[in-house]
């Protein structure tokens, strides 16, 4: 499995095997980052914390841009659907920096408004890219990535 192709690349496809593992990758660096930016910087509670989250999240970006573009093309959709997630998850960490959003501890109507679209959005993306099997054959982003396989 080649991890450089997996989250640096838009083009070409993936199976949901290489989606996942690639997801997990995202989520654990995520969480340590996010655990360090906390325990250092204050998390949400700070401005240098919320700015710090920012930047983490913007870091992430194009590897979870690369990873779910894969999947949707391996679906024979356009990769550009994967922008809806990480447009709805930058939108709501530039509303934390500027203070819009609520804390954790004292939450306003945005932080749940953000939380639904975000929750419809994941669970479309959970069922599309991680459980759905690619387009069987070649499509118009390439050959089957299971072609092949036993």
């Amino acid at each position: 499995m080649d991890f450089g192709f997996i989250l640096t690349s838009t083009s070409g496809r993936i199976p949901r095997s290489q989606w996942w593992a690639g997801l997990a990758i995202l989520i654990v660096i995520a969480l340590i980052l996010g655990v360090l930016v906390t325990y250092l910087l204050g998390g949400a509670m700070t401005v240098v914390g919320r700015i710090a989250m920012l930047i983490l999240n913007i870091v992430l970006l194009y590897p979870a841009y690369a990873l779910s573009a894969k999947r949707f093309q391996d679906r024979n959709k356009p990769g550009s659907l994967a922008l809806i997630g990480i447009g709805l998850s930058l939108l709501q960490s530039l509303l934390t920096v500027f203070g819009l959003m609520g804390n954790p501890f004292n939450q306003n109507a945005l932080d749940y408004i953000f939380g639904i679209l975000l929750l419809i959005v994941g669970i479309w993306y959970l069922i599309e890219l991680g459980i759905l099997r690619g387009t069987v054959g070649s499509n118009t982003y390439g050959e089957d990535p299971l072609a092949g396989r036993a």
